[in-house]
């Protein structure tokens, strides 16, 4: 049956019309949505600023209050609130777009103030006086908090919060005025001094691409390894990878001595459940033999994590009896297989080294008695745990019970004062420690 050229085009321009209007609504439907949408980050954006300055603000007289204080309860008052007003701003910071974030000297500052207070009020929690240098960094965190401050202030009363540029990124907050943020000295995880820091756990001779290619080679011999290049950082690398039979494989192999630092492969399956006491003890046993094959000497293991696939087997260091927590190495085992698939051992590679381990001043049940009469005490070990890149404590581990409850308990094996409390979630992608 023949079809009319009339009814064709008749049709034709009909169709095209209904297309037009459908496309013409379909556009205006999207416009308005993405209109809605950038309303929605606008009015986030807004409320994240306002905290900010709001944080800023508390900040600045908190930091005033503490000239006023005159005896160390009040000044360890002072000294707290700083950190917790500290982590709200860094919070609130974190939210703002990524061009406000991504100049991260107000992120360091302000992780460098809550830190520092967190070390000084340490120090007057021991009965220690603070320093005239302490007073001067004081002095100049007010400064800088107030002018801070008083900038982010006045954006929020003159509506200058983050807008849109046309290339979709936001316009930066004008910080000329701010961005002298004083320095820092101190002995904490975030002081300048631990950026500063070198390595401790490497040779001091350094080996070329040539030879660090050997090695490589010599360790992954069934491999078809390919140089990727060298990395500058704190600890200097050669990077090889491979992506054969043996699916993806990178590697890292240190500038000075020529060590392993990093490998990670494929796993064969995607087990992420928790495993059994049994298989706990396989990948356990695979994770011992594969370090102690590698030279790491004794290691003592600690937590674990699951992923698809892969258990994370943490172990650290033990010397003269004495577990080195900062001496951590990570070790990756396949599920399936139950082999080592990865290693992480930057930890170790930074901090190990022989300690001059002086013997305890508390006895142990000197140090026990400190804990509370709530808790059952199950295992007990010395440790030495880091309290920066720079400072570790000899400490009593007290590992504890609460009814279902398991907490870790340091009580420092000088002074009798708890370093530190952990309590460990048993969940289904590990140990967890808050």
């Amino acid at each position: 049956m023949r079809v009319s050229k009339k009814i064709w085009l008749f049709g034709f321009p009909a169709i095209l019309m209904i297309g037009l209007a459908v496309m013409t609504v379909t556009f205006f439907k999207q416009r308005e949505t993405i209109a809605s949408q950038q309303r929605v980050i606008d009015a986030q954006t807004e409320s994240a600023y306002r905290a900010l300055s709001n944080d800023l603000n508390d900040l600045s007289v908190a930091l005033n209050k503490l000239e006023a204080a005159g005896t160390p309860a009040r000044l360890s008052k002072g000294f707290a609130d700083i950190r917790r007003l500290s982590a709200d701003a860094v919070r609130a910071l974190s939210l703002l777009p990524v061009s406000q974030a991504e100049d991260g000297t107000l992120m360091q500052f302000l992780t460098r103030t809550g830190d520092y207070a967190e070390t000084l009020m340490d120090r007057v929690l021991s009965g220690q006086m603070l320093s005239e240098e302490q007073l001067r960094s004081l002095t100049d965190l007010r400064a800088c908090c107030s002018s801070l401050s008083e900038t982010y202030d006045g954006d929020c009363r003159e509506g200058n919060f983050p807008t849109p540029k046309e290339d979709g990124f936001y316009a930066e907050a004008d910080e000329e005025n701010i961005t002298n943020y004083p320095s820092l000295l101190y002995d904490g995880p975030f002081s300048e001094s631990s950026e500063q820091a070198e390595p401790l756990g490497l040779p001091g001779e350094t080996v070329d691409e040539a030879k660090a290619t050997e090695i490589a080679k010599a360790l992954f011999a069934d491999r078809s390894l390919h140089f990727d290049g060298r990395t500058e950082a704190a600890i200097v690398t050669y990077d090889f990878s491979a992506d054969d039979d043996g699916g993806e494989l990178c590697l890292s192999i240190t500038e000075r001595g020529g060590l392993l630092l990093y490998f990670m492969g494929t796993p064969a399956g995607t087990k992420n459940d928790p495993p059994s006491d049994e298989e706990s003890e396989r990948l356990h046993a695979a994770a011992s033999a594969y370090l102690e094959a590698h030279g790491f000497g004794r290691m003592e293991p600690s937590y674990a994590q699951y992923y698809a696939g892969t258990v994370v087997l943490n172990y650290a260091a033990v010397q003269s009896g004495v577990i080195l927590y900062a001496d951590l190495v990570k070790v990756y085992v396949d599920r399936d297989t139950e082999e080592v698939i990865g290693l992480d051992a930057t930890n170790y590679r930074f901090h190990h080294r022989e300690r001059d381990l002086s013997r305890p001043i508390l006895t142990e049940d000197d140090a026990k008695s400190t804990l509370s009469d709530a808790l059952t005490l199950e295992h007990t070990a010395l440790a030495l745990i880091p309290k920066s890149n720079t400072r570790e404590v000899l400490c009593y581990e007290f590992k504890c019970t609460r009814g279902e409850t398991f907490f870790i308990v340091y009580v420092n094996a000088e002074s009798g004062a708890e370093e530190e409390i952990f309590e460990v979630i048993n969940s289904d992608e590990g140990d967890l420690t808050v």
